[in-house]
């Protein structure tokens, strides 16, 4: 099949050749399919199967008025973002490392303040006010969108188109909102509706939308910046990892009131279900900010139009200049002269309420299945594996291997991005971090967990079984290594534009265009597998105590984001419940036992030298 496809009779050269043309043709040949094929053209529902959540270090709240000031500075920080976003004046970031120097395309950033995913039958789009590569300014609205106790209200940031209002005026609408969402009855439940499958969501905006008064609420939502979150906390007892038993010992990490951080990271990912949080939600925005009344504070972010880098970065941005302002005790008034901000109000037939019921009952399932796990690995950190002449993501890599394999006796299927961002419009590509070298490394570290093997023999006057290493250290070793270079040579072919993944994805989508006959490669079932993540991995790094976790991608996978800071790793664990051979606290024992056995082999080659 393969030799077919690639023979000079064969769909192969003829759909490359046509492929090289669109490269002359276009900015960037594969991003539309990427987006498509990633995103737009998935309709699995956005929280856990697609958005991303982010927890922060928490804050001390001691009054609302607290909450407001510091959703105020915040929202201070991000208008001064917007301020060069719209001169497009954001610095151009280089490449630092494999050919240093090389300009960085920009375009996500750009993307944060100014997307919106629109859900669609039978694919999504992404709403923008700019387009892609072009160098214009952007002058857009400055309104955001608060949600509080599934109230959902629009505030202006300017005071009647005028100037902008100061950070204490910001702070008195954002009180305002607090106290009058108190006093407010429940309000039927829209937000809850952007976390149905797409195109189940499609088909409820359209019949919303036959409304007057709701297609002016949407409009609104769909054109503000992005939007704040007033949330309750969620009881410490949800998904609590410290109540669980038997869990690896934990790096004392952030607890607010009991609440420990996978209880946080549940809170930024779905919002905890029906009876918490979720509906005071509107999942296809870009950017929500999430406050909780107790200090805890992070976000959840629609991931179609940038990666978590650019989000990562803005967010943290905002943070420090956060912090280096000085504090106000002043007390806050929410008697506000002149414009306030405007709950929406909802006009909620028979069906749509039947679809928000519907709604609720999904979501609480998705909730309810999500196997989460923050684990703080005690043991070291990346001084230690940069100490060792290791690239610290290489590393990590193959422990997330030699976990699975420990657990499983086999590798899987493994995803970790890999950044295209020195290409026009690039996003990612795959590295393939399950190969054959990590294979025979894991094997050779794993050679007594496995049973006996044929090097096993029996003592004659014991009567005890004495298992002889097929590997001794030094092969090990010399495994090692050949793992950790195969590992960086995927990585860094990926980010010079040599990855196979979207290369294949631009052959395949290519036929489709072409109204050909999709290619038997692409149908047979070996590209299926290769293509089934069963690890989907990611390094989030942050400057401050911050980390990002996702769900897996498939019902029968783990996702794994990490964190290296210089004496401990943060890894964000996720499953299914529903899946019987997936557990993240065995995968966080297996995880913990594997990074102390790579630093026992490592060490070892360190006191000989």
């Amino acid at each position: 099949m393969l030799k077919a496809f690639g023979s000079s009779n064969g769909a192969g050269p003829r759909l490359q050749e046509k492929l090289l043309q669109l490269r002359e043709e276009k900015d960037n040949w594969a991003y539309t399919w990427w987006l498509n094929d990633m995103y737009l053209n998935n309709p699995v529902p956005l929280p856990i199967n697609s958005n991303p959540g982010m927890v922060f270090p928490p804050r001390t709240f001691r009054t609302p008025h607290d909450m407001a000031r510091f959703a105020a500075r915040l929202m201070i920080g991000i208008l001064s973002h917007k301020d060069i976003m719209d001169r497009h004046a954001i610095p151009v970031e280089r490449a630092t490392s494999r050919e240093k120097g090389q300009p960085l395309c920009m375009s996500q950033y750009y993307r944060l303040l100014t997307s919106y995913r629109q859900p669609g039958k039978p694919q999504d789009c992404i709403y923008s006010k700019i387009k892609d590569g072009e160098g214009e300014t952007y002058q857009g609205t400055e309104n955001i969108i608060v949600a509080c106790r599934n109230h959902l209200y629009a505030m202006a940031l300017k005071s009647g188109g005028k100037n902008r209002l100061t950070e204490e005026e910001i702070a008195s609408q954002f009180l305002h909102i607090l106290q009058d969402a108190s006093r407010q009855p429940l309000p039927p439940l829209v937000g809850i509706l952007t976390s149905e499958r797409r195109d189940t969501w499609a088909v409820i905006r359209e019949q919303l939308r036959e409304d007057k008064k709701n297609r002016k609420n949407l409009e609104i939502i769909e054109n503000a910046l992005l939007l704040v979150c007033f949330d309750d906390p969620l009881p410490a007892s949800f998904n609590c990892s410290t109540l669980r038993r038997d869990v690896p010992e934990i790096v004392r990490g952030h607890v607010v009131d009991s609440r420990d951080e996978t209880n946080m990271v549940h809170q930024m990912i779905h919002g905890g279900g029906s009876a918490a949080n979720s509906a005071n939600r509107w999942f296809d925005m870009t950017i929500q900010i999430v406050i909780s009344s107790d200090g805890v504070w992070g976000l959840c972010y629609e991931h179609s139009p940038s990666e978590g880098v650019a989000v990562v970065q803005l967010m943290e941005d905002v943070l420090k200049k956060c912090d280096s302002m000085p504090i106000s005790t002043d007390t806050i008034s929410s008697n506000i002269q002149g414009q306030v901000s405007q709950r929406l109000e909802w006009a909620i037939n028979q069906e749509t309420q039947r679809c928000i019921q519907d709604a609720i009952q999904n979501l609480d399932v998705m909730v309810e299945d999500l196997d989460f796990y923050v684990y703080r690995f005690p043991g070291y950190g990346k001084e230690f594996i940069k100490s060792i002449k290791c690239s610290p993501d290489a590393y990590i890599q193959l422990s997330l291997q030699l976990a699975y394999f420990r657990l499983y006796h086999k590798l899987v299927a493994t995803y970790e991005s890999a950044s295209t961002r020195r290409f026009l419009l690039g996003r990612v590509d795959c590295i393939r971090s399950a190969h054959n070298e990590a294979l025979q490394w894991v094997t050779a570290m794993c050679q007594n967990e496995s049973g006996p093997k044929e090097s096993d023999t029996e003592d004659i006057q014991s009567g005890k079984r004495v298992t002889f290493s097929l590997f001794d250290v030094e092969q090990t070793l010399q495994l090692f290594d050949a793992a950790m270079k195969k590992q960086t040579e995927i990585m860094v072919e990926n980010i010079l534009g040599q990855g196979i993944d979207i290369h294949l994805l631009g052959l395949r989508e290519l036929a489709k265009d072409l109204g050909e006959p999709l290619p038997d490669i692409f149908q047979d079932e070996v590209y299926k597998t290769a293509n089934h993540f069963a690890l989907s991995t990611s390094q989030v790094p942050t400057s401050s105590d911050s980390f990002m976790g996702y769900g897996p991608v498939v019902p029968d996978g783990y996702g794994a984001s990490y964190n290296p800071h210089s004496d401990t790793i943060v890894f964000c664990l996720s499953a299914f419940h529903s899946c019987e051979t997936t557990s993240t606290w065995r995968f966080a024992h297996s995880l913990e036992d594997s990074l102390n056995a790579m630093k026992d082999l490592l060490s070892g080659r360190q006191t000989k030298k």
